[in-house]
């Protein structure tokens, strides 16, 4: 996106629908970062429709064809422009309600993100200081010109994936290339503000949805990938799920105990441990809600080392200060670094370099400068939107894409008397898995996290400037019990003519009544913690107080005839799977027993896309334990 040229057309039509969608909340800077998350799209083809409908309704025939009056939206008073996104956002033409979704999650996000009038009027303190005077303990080498590296193996992607890969190889003497499309943020570079370490840490800025619109695609993208900012869970894959992915792929390994070795192995590596989940108000409520029920709750696993476990703990998602966390970049790029592996921020890949279908390197850009690394060996481990989508621009085909789960959240949300402050706290302590049993293991476990002001405020319900705005005067008493289903929806990636990832995402009707029963169980659960106010999730939410007789079953019914499809709420994936999916049988997996290519020799995948379905559970300590065991197989084959 051209800034300098769009800036002029564009900011006065932002600016005219941020003070309809804000009302009294509205500041002059809401604008501009609209238009720089604009910028954030995936796809420049996305970018550019948005931009295109911006211009025309700014024109009379334009604003006819999409308002239904000649009037240039820019002109629309702050009253006018609101009544405007309520038509847009009921209405019947899917391209005015996803322009209604897109316009109020730009605007909401850009004032409630970033310091101002409205922390203070919601009770949010934002960053606890300024971050720590820490020397960085990693060497990212830059890229000047255009250059050719050589290497064993090179590695796309560095989070648990692509960095326990770089780890293992690099300490059995390997030449690594490790390539990180994100920047290199630690502890000092941790200022602990939502919309800055949104934008920089983040895929896409976090902007990235399915084609419909109704689910929000989380992951990370810095150096040490998702495993910087996600919430450090370190769950073993159930047994259940192994003997599954052994049933439907043939790889004995996932029953044999060979895998289960595998992750014990990267257990001890990154100090997994039960000690250091001391619970936040968040967990307490849920834990408290559970345990009146008497349904299950226990304590999670969680891989860090001297974690304070005190409020600044919920700010963990955008960088842990104390370097608690044991993310890749704490652990398996030290050790990639103190074997020799060359580091690489910055680096868009954007093809595999195949010779006589041997993958023999990559090709990629940094900043200005093109870059080729050539390699006997190539690792891809970009997460399960990016892994798919390099391949696919790669010549790939098969099952690439295909499979993918998205493990696609939502909640029950309660108002409490006393204040939560729902973004402090442990990241995550409490789960429940009391519904797992589900359908042969694929009900929903129940978790919370920390929620910050700017992604909490484009999941409140928007009914207007004023009612959302009173809403969030209660953002510090409300908090949720997290719906986290296994998906058996088959999604799928694509990429766009500018090789940018599409994800196809449409959830079935098993997953959307497990989700359901799932909410209605949370509501359960936040009525039995004490809310004085249960609300469903949805864009017009269901509401009930509970102590009124029948007011739960009441709001369970209308809640299971509202439904979750279609966009009617708008679910969040914290974990991508399967895109890529493991097995001995090519016509129904992309890659192998041990993570090689079907169609490319010499070409492994070893990140989340490996899974041969959803693992139902946080699945970083999976991911972990896939490379671990693809690390070694590669490492024999170079020896």
């Amino acid at each position: 996106m051209d800034r300098a040229k769009e800036a002029p057309r564009v900011i006065p039509v932002l600016a005219a629908l941020a003070r309809g969608a804000l009302g009294d909340g509205y500041i002059v800077e809401v604008a501009d970062r609209m238009l720089d998350g604009i910028g954030e799209i995936a796809s420049e083809s996305e970018c550019k429709q948005l931009l295109g409908a911006l211009n025309a309704m700014n024109t009379r025939a334009g604003a006819l064809l999409l308002t239904g009056r000649p009037v240039p939206v820019s002109w629309l008073s702050p009253s006018g422009a609101e009544a405007l996104l309520i038509r847009w956002k009921s209405s019947r033409i899917s391209m005015q309600r996803q322009l209604a979704s897109g316009i109020l999650s730009l605007a909401l996000s850009s004032l409630y993100g970033r310091p101002g009038p409205e922390w203070d009027r919601i009770g949010y303190q934002g960053p606890m200081g300024p971050a720590p005077v820490e020397p960085k303990r990693l060497s990212p080498r830059s890229v000047d010109n255009d250059e050719v590296l050589h290497c064993d193996v090179v590695i796309v992607g560095s989070g648990a994936g692509g960095g326990c890969v770089a780890g293992v190889l690099a300490a059995s003497g390997l030449d690594v290339v490790v390539l990180e499309k994100g920047g290199y943020k630690s502890e000092s570079d941790f200022d602990h503000l939502e919309a800055e370490a949104s934008r920089d840490m983040y895929l896409y800025g976090m902007k990235l949805l399915n084609t419909t619109g109704n689910v929000r695609i989380i992951a990370g993208a810095t150096l040490g990938g998702g495993t910087v900012v996600n919430y450090t869970t370190s769950f073993k894959t159930p047994d259940f799920v192994l003997d599954e992915w052994t049933r439907i792929t043939g790889i004995e390994a996932f029953a044999s105990g060979e895998f289960e070795a595998s992750l014990d192995e990267v257990s001890a590596r990154l100090n997994v441990n039960l000690d250091s989940s001391a619970a936040g108000k968040r967990d307490e409520l849920m834990e408290s809600g559970l345990k009146k029920l008497g349904w299950h709750v226990d304590l999670l696993p969680r891989a860090v080392k001297g974690c304070t476990q005190d409020e600044q703990c919920g700010y963990c998602g955008f960088g842990c200060r104390p370097g608690a966390k044991q993310s890749t970049m704490r652990t398996y790029l030290e050790d990639a670094a103190a074997g020799g592996a060359r580091i690489i921020t910055g680096a868009d890949v954007r093809t595999v370099r195949i010779v006589d279908g041997r993958a023999t390197g990559v090709d990629a850009v940094v900043g200005p400068h093109r870059l080729t690394v050539t390699a006997k060996k190539v690792v891809v481990a970009a997460g399960s939107i990016e892994s798919p989508a390099l391949l696919l621009r790669s010549g790939l085909g098969g099952r690439v894409g295909h499979n993918l789960h998205l493990h696609p959240g939502t909640a029950a949300f309660g108002i409490f008397e006393d204040d939560v402050k729902m973004w402090e706290g442990t990241l995550q302590s409490r789960y429940s898995s009391e519904f797992r049993h589900w359908d042969g293991g694929y009900g929903p476990i129940f978790e919370t996290v920390p929620v910050h002001p700017g992604a909490g405020s484009t999941f409140i319900a928007w009914e207007g400037a004023a009612h959302h705005r009173l809403k969030m005067e209660a953002y510090k008493n409300k908090s949720f019990c997290a719906v986290l289903p296994r998906d058996t929806t088959n999604g799928r990636v694509r990429i766009g003519k500018d090789g940018s990832p599409r994800v196809e995402y449409k959830l079935n009707a098993d997953d959307e009544r497990r989700i359901a029963e799932g909410v209605v169980r949370a509501g359960q659960v936040m009525e039995a913690a004490g809310a004085t106010e249960v609300e469903s999730p949805h864009g017009s939410p269901i509401i009930y107080h509970p102590g009124t007789p029948g007011a739960h079953e009441a709001w369970a019914a209308a809640t299971r005839a509202r439904g979750y499809s279609g966009g009617r709420a708008t679910l969040a994936s914290f974990h991508q799977m399967g895109s890529c999916r493991m097995g001995t049988d090519p016509s129904a997996s992309a890659i192998g027993p041990y993570n090689e290519s079907h169609e490319v020799s010499g070409l492994f995948v070893t990140d989340g896309s490996a899974f041969p379905t959803a693992s139902g559970v946080n699945p970083m300590l999976t991911i972990y334990g896939i490379a671990n065991r693809a690390a070694k197989h590669i490492a024999e084959r170079l020896a």
